[in-house]
């Protein structure tokens, strides 16, 4: 067997030990013999594997072959990295012990090119050829060449005190992470607490109070780093190491010059610590802390640059008589965009001012129009001057609020069969109600023509029958024409046909079936009615009407919205009503004004009328026009009511004068946080979370089935068919708007899979009746912090010339909106200043008054984006408004020591309501 046939058995068994042992005692004959072959034996692997496959078991074996054969090192370093041998990194092994016997068996001075050359070849801290090339390192005793990617991976691993103290490397890699580029990056996650372990701020703690360690190193190391420049994420492991070495006071003036330096551009962090260790000097030359301050007032960061005004104030202080020396750096200061830093430099020359000589002041009276009035009052009242003069008030007239227009009439009815067929069917809620209307209308006054005009309905029906179930009112107008034309035309749906028909029936006697349908589970709907407690206005069993018993193909239980399933019964009652030969001659619903309501007047001559024809009302129909109704009826109306005798006429009499009590209902505020659910009022999140608002609403019940189905509680997670037909909904429902409300807000927030609540379905809502709460406060403050919020400033100008704009509650869910949404505050402040300008101001201030007590940030905290502008807007607005009384909230916040834009925002705020 030849030394290659040897080797290759042994690539095969994967045998690393055996491989290991071979390649030690071949001579150089078969050593060319093994490296002749492993290249065809790599090509001939490749092609068993096929383009995807991975060399799992057999790369190692390879690599040591071709170690030990291969007699170049720049040949035996492009092997070792082939990418032939690369497996992904969660699935690729550590380099064997093998591999590194092999190569250490050659000649020191071939190995120590070797690792050269594997080293050059490093990209950075995740290179696959790194871990063999610091085991190489450590093991051979070679000097690493100048490579910064390979210092990288060297940090890569975070090392314990102990594995940091035994590195060979650490002598001459740990001076080069602080010129190597990509250190700073690599290590960017450091904490700086040097308990963290492993952790190289840790190690490296411990090995320098050991003296293992030099001190001078790490601190030579760290600011001759800062001084080469960088971002503050490049610089931010070394700016925790130089701290975590805790310079000494001898350290930090020896190093005061590069402090000093560093002063006037170095990143944030970095400028930082070099003030704060400076500041510990006290023999600093007076020259070189005048033009460092000179160089740190002229920084941008607020905070920074106050800290360097205390700096400024010490240095005055020990050397009064130098005072003018720092006028340059007061005047810089002076000019600084941030109110808070021209604050604290106007209080430092009042403070100072009997130091400076004449020439000093003249320096500074010459910023005196630069600055804001109030502040350029103070300085010119201690280095002389006229400040710029304070601004006059700004004079507002407010626009007029346009006079709430009254509802328009509902559009007219057709007036005949052809105007009837030709009109398009429900493409809005009014073609909708008109369509139910006509062919009620129609089929009883001459049912022969509406069979003409319709013929051609029949045979388009039949494709939708194999639904089981219908969720549009067109699918239900379509089914009720083409039953007109051709009765019997819907076989019905097999999945809900009875077993037993007389199984369902509720009492004794009582068919359920339907005429021209064969038998099916379900009698028509105005059997059912009867059956089941006379028009199902009051059950006196346990079953109730449309529980247990349902007309075909209408969505089961809970699958759609309460509302949009109300107005699919209407639907279905008409078509079992047809279908049953019990169809009423005229309905009761159909609204007389473009807001949904039905004028009472008009409702009990429908009534009357039907009732004069020896009909009865359908049941839907009937609670659908109970629920139009204008809140108030006059007297005689009621009166007028209160002489029927019918079980409807009577309860049409008690709704007139009682109406329907308004429910109670309320928003809250939930989130997801980790697969769990919970409500902000309740638990803070933790983390990461979603927010939305969950409405609630709790009606007492009325004895009307269809109405106490119609006011539950909406599902806080609609499902796919939920949210349909939304513009027809505040019709359903026009005097009480919060209800409908209630029912969009699960529809509110823009989602791929559902409808968003449409503008226009929220302004037909606010021309409603009723009160308006929370959920109907959210759905304006939802557009008013869109970002062009001109329709949202247009339902509240609308909103506050009619007088029922809930402000209280408008002001409420602003603030949880912009907190936990991504709706912005400064789109609502823009809103309500144009709302305020036209005409709103009152009510607008209301608004402001109610959000702010949920805005402000607890002490200590910053306060939310935007929160500052809209304080700063509120005291114009409360000006407007000539408003007074406290807000508590406000004067706290106020009373806070801060100099800051917002806490002097809220003291106007709170100067101003104060006032007498």
């Amino acid at each position: 067997m030849t030394a290659w046939e040897e080797v290759r058995d042994l690539i095969e068994d994967h045998d690393l030990p055996g491989l290991g042992a071979l390649m030690a005692v071949l001579d150089d004959a078969e050593r060319q013999e093994v490296a002749r072959e492993l290249p065809r034996h790599l090509k001939a692997l490749r092609r068993e594997l096929g383009p995807w496959g991975e060399p799992a078991g057999w790369a190692e074996p390879m690599r040591v072959a071709g170690a030990g054969s291969f007699g170049g090192t720049a040949a035996v370093a492009a092997w070792l990295n082939r990418r032939d041998f690369v497996l992904p990194e969660w699935r690729s092994p550590a380099d064997s012990e093998t591999l590194v016997e092999v190569i250490s068996a050659r000649d020191p001075q071939w190995q120590a090119d070797l690792v050269a050359r594997l080293t050059l070849r490093i990209r950075n801290g995740r290179s696959p050829g790194a871990p063999l090339v610091m085991t190489l390192l450590r093991r051979t005793g070679v000097t690493p060449p100048q490579h910064d990617p390979l210092v990288v991976a060297w940090v890569a691993v975070p090392p314990s005190a102990s594995q940091l103290r035994e590195d060979p490397l650490l002598d001459v890699l740990l001076p080069r992470i602080f010129e190597a580029q990509g250190v700073g990056r690599a290590l960017l996650d450091e904490r700086s607490s040097p308990l963290s372990s492993p952790s190289w701020l840790g190690a490296l703690a411990v090995l320098t109070s050991e003296g293992r360690v030099s001190r001078k190193v790490l601190l030579d190391g760290c600011v001759n780093r800062f001084l080469r420049g960088g971002d503050a994420l490049d610089l931010r492991f070394f700016t925790r190491l130089h701290e975590v070495v805790e310079p000494t006071y001898a350290e930090v003036e020896s190093r005061a010059r590069d402090y000093l330096r560093l002063l006037p551009a170095a990143p944030g962090p970095v400028a930082e610590l070099s003030l704060k260790h400076l500041r510990r000097l006290d023999r600093l030359d007076p020259a070189d802390v005048t033009e460092a301050l000179e160089g740190l007032l002229f920084r941008a960061e607020g905070g920074l640059v106050r800290t360097g005004l205390t700096w400024l104030d010490q240095a005055v202080r020990q050397a009064p008589e130098r005072a003018d020396e720092f006028v340059p750096a007061l005047v810089t200061a002076l000019g600084h965009e941030a109110y808070a830093v021209q604050e604290k430099a106007v209080r430092l020359v009042v403070k100072h001012a009997r130091h400076l000589t004449p020439l000093g002041a003249e320096t500074l009276r010459a910023v005196l129009t630069t600055l804001p009035p109030d502040l350029g009052g103070k300085l010119a009242a201690a280095v002389g001057g006229e400040a710029e003069l304070q601004e006059e008030p700004e004079t507002f007239v407010p626009g007029e609020l346009a006079e709430p227009e009254p509802p328009a009439p509902f559009p007219r009815l057709p007036g005949t069969v052809v105007e009837f067929a030709t009109r398009r069917w429900a493409d809005t809620w009014q073609a909708g109600e008109s369509w139910l209307a006509g062919f009620v209308r129609f089929a009883a006054e001459d049912r022969e023509a509406l069979r003409a005009a319709l013929s051609d309905v029949s045979p388009r029906a039949t494709g939708f029958y194999r639904y089981e179930d219908w969720y549009s009112p067109q699918e239900w107008f379509t089914a009720t024409a083409a039953e007109l034309v051709s009765p019997g035309a819907d076989p019905g749906t097999p999945s809900r046909l009875a077993e037993d028909e007389e199984t369902r029936a509720p009492d004794p006697g009582v068919r359920v079936s339907g005429p021209g349908r064969g038998v099916t589970n379900l009698m028509s709907v105005p059997q059912a009615a009867f059956a089941y407690g006379r028009f199902g206005y009051g059950a006196s069993g346990p079953r109730r009407i449309f529980d247990e018993v349902r007309p075909d193909r209408l969505p089961r239980g809970r699958a759609v919205s309460a509302p949009h399933r109300f107005l699919l019964r209407r639907c279905a009652e008409v078509l079992a009503a047809l279908t049953a030969g019990e169809l009423p001659p005229i309905l009761l619903a159909t609204p007389t004004s473009a807001t949904g309501h039905l004028d009472p007047a008009e409702f009990l001559n429908r009534l009357e009328a039907v009732e004069a024809a020896g009909g009865k009302p359908l049941p839907a129909d009937f609670q659908q026009a109970l629920l139009r109704l204008p809140r108030t009826a006059d007297p005689e109306i009621v009166a007028r009511a209160g002489r029927l005798t019918s079980e409807a006429g009577r309860r049409a009499a008690r709704w007139l004068k009682d109406g329907l009590a308004d429910p109670e209902t309320g928003v809250r505020w939930k989130y997801s946080e980790n697969a769990n659910e919970y409500f902000f009022d309740e638990r803070e999140p933790s983390g990461y979370y979603e927010a939305r608002p969950v409405a609630w609403l709790k009606a007492e019940p009325t004895g009307l089935p269809l109405v106490d189905e119609l006011l539950a509680e909406p599902p806080s997670f609609p499902r796919s068919e939920h949210g349909r037909h939304m513009s027809w909904w505040s019709s359903v429902l026009p005097s009480h708007r919060e209800v409908v409300a209630v029912n969009y807000l699960p529809h509110l927030m823009r989602a791929w899979d559902r409808p968003q609540v449409s503008h226009d379905w929220v302004e037909q809502l606010a021309s409603g009746e009723g009160p308006a709460g929370d959920a109907t406060a959210l759905l304006l403050a939802f557009f008013l912090a869109q970002e062009k919020p001109a329709k949202g400033v247009r339902l509240l100008l609308s909103a506050a010339a009619r007088g029922d704009l809930p402000v209280a509650a408008l002001g409420r869910q602003l603030a949880p909106l912009v907190r936990l949404t991504p709706a912005k505050l400064p789109h609502v402040t823009a809103a309500l200043e144009d709302a305020a300008r036209d005409g709103a101001h009152r009510e607008v201030w209301e608004v402001i008054r109610a959000a702010l007590p949920h805005l402000l940030p607890r002490a200590g905290l910053r306060p939310y984006s935007g929160v500052t502008d809209l304080i700063a807007f509120g005291v114009r607005a409360a000006g407007w408004a000539e408003a007074r009384g406290e807000i508590p909230e406000i004067t706290a916040a106020a009373g806070r020591r801060s100099s800051s834009v917002f806490t002097r925002e809220c003291r106007r705020l709170r100067d101003l309501l104060a006032r007498p």
